[in-house]
């Protein structure tokens, strides 16, 4: 069972998810809204952000598909942070009375979700491991082998603009151009107009 595959789900359930389409800048749920459901991508990307202190709006992560958001849907009553589609994107949509009724009922449903909110904290991990490597082109690196990793690559195809690259390493749009342009400058990637190359054994490299 998955969240992307409806049919597997209870019936009751599975008749109340539906999708829903959201254009370019549109908002799905704002900081402080009511929980109504629990989300999965299914195509686009979703940027979550919450206010800080001053006002502000602080970049939390980006939801890709197959990733979840709306987790509060689960136990809390207010979602905490605000996600907007950075592109045209499809969400399911899960209301969360039926989806903690069917937890509840189903040991698989229950040990899935868990699943899902491990990879979800594993992420983050991988996050607070890349912000706290301090010089640019070093945290770059890292970024790029772990993109890579999973199929054991040592090329990786960009699917979004630098600009919201550098948002998600906390960089600069000019700190990220730095950054690529020292590491291949030092032979250690090769910059192709939709995709970079990893040309060197990461031993020692950061």
């Amino acid at each position: 069972m998955t969240f992307l595959t409806v049919e597997s789900f209870p019936c009751e359930l599975r008749n109340a998810i539906f999708k829903r389409q959201l254009v370019a800048g549109e908002r799905l749920f704002r900081w402080g809204d009511l929980v109504r459901g629990f989300y999965i991508v299914e195509t686009g990307r979703i940027k979550l952000t919450r206010p800080t202190i001053e006002d502000k709006m602080a970049f939390l992560q980006f939801v890709k598909p197959g990733e979840s958001l709306g987790e509060e849907a689960i136990f809390s009553d207010f979602y905490s942070c605000t996600a907007i589609a950075e592109v045209v994107s499809q969400v399911i949509v899960y209301p969360r009375q039926l989806l903690l009724l069917a937890i509840r009922q189903n040991p698989d449903l229950a040990e899935e979700l868990m699943r899902m909110l491990i990879r979800e904290i594993d992420s983050f991990k991988v996050s607070l491991e890349l912000w706290n490597i301090k010089k640019a082109d070093r945290r770059l690196l890292k970024y790029l082998r772990y993109l890579a990793e999973p199929n054991n690559e040592k090329l990786v195809n960009l699917d979004r603009p630098l600009k919201e690259l550098s948002t998600e390493l906390r960089f600069t749009p000019e700190t990220m151009s730095r950054a690529l342009a020292r590491l291949e400058g030092q032979g250690q990637i090769t910059r192709h107009q939709n995709s970079i190359a990893l040309n060197n054994s990461p031993t020692n490299s950061y």
